[in-house]
């Protein structure tokens, strides 16, 4: 039953993903055809990682709705994880975070704090609470190490933090926090033994908070 709601769902958070890292392109095609071509465009790599947004997306809410019989947090967690899909994909190759991605991000979540009033009017203020938490946690945390460790990590990496605050809450965002810097510190540890890296090197931190936010969906975080 989940799953009519799930897959167009996902598959719609898809396009807009494609659509924003394609736009480009895509806007300078003249057909309609063209337009799509240049959404998908035939690199198996970008598409593999569409699909595996995709999965990632679908077992996201599938697996938050299993647990909690919930559409709206399932669909809220489950646009959280797909908007990092293109976070990280610009991350790994530029080393930034758009700032306009993390606004609509806010913009969503905005929109979803107006659905949770409507359903859960009695208990918005326990979910407002949880997520000031959350953004004082994930936010404030990465904001300090930002302005005492120089150069450690961006601001792009802290605003992304408290975008993912707000979305999961303070006992989520902890969760998410934990798994992705385990998943940094392991590939780093792994890419100095291999020699790929050495200790001056930094690595891209949002495709590990992508693969943490998903774990942490999953884990039930």
């Amino acid at each position: 039953m989940w799953a009519l709601f799930a897959v167009p769902f996902v598959a719609f958070l898809i396009i807009l993903a494609s659509y924003y890292l394609q736009w480009e392109t895509v806007l300078k095609k003249g057909t309609l055809r063209a337009k799509a071509m240049a959404l998908f465009p035939p690199k198996l790599s970008y598409l593999a990682f569409l699909a595996l947004s995709f999965i990632m997306g679908i077992a996201s809410f599938g697996i938050r709705y299993y647990n909690y019989s919930d559409f709206i947090g399932a669909a809220k967690l489950t646009t959280l994880v797909v908007l990092l899909a293109p976070i990280a994909y610009i991350d790994l190759k530029s080393k930034k975070i758009p700032n306009i991605l993390l606004l609509s991000g806010l913009f969503t979540r905005a929109v979803f704090y107006i659905i949770e009033f409507l359903k859960y009017n009695k208990t918005i203020a326990d979910i407002l609470l949880s997520d000031l938490k959350g953004l004082i946690l994930g936010g404030g945390i990465f904001l300090i190490v930002a302005l005492v460790a120089k150069n450690s990590i961006g601001m792009g990496d802290v605003k992304m933090f408290a975008v993912i605050g707000v979305f999961c809450g303070y006992s989520g965002t902890m969760t998410v926090i934990i798994l992705s810097l385990f998943l940094c510190f392991a590939a780093a540890i792994i890419m100095l033994l291999l020699r790929r890296k050495n200790m001056k090197d930094s690595l891209p931190l949002a495709p590990f908070v992508f693969i943490g936010t998903f774990l942490a969906m999953i884990l039930g975080g």
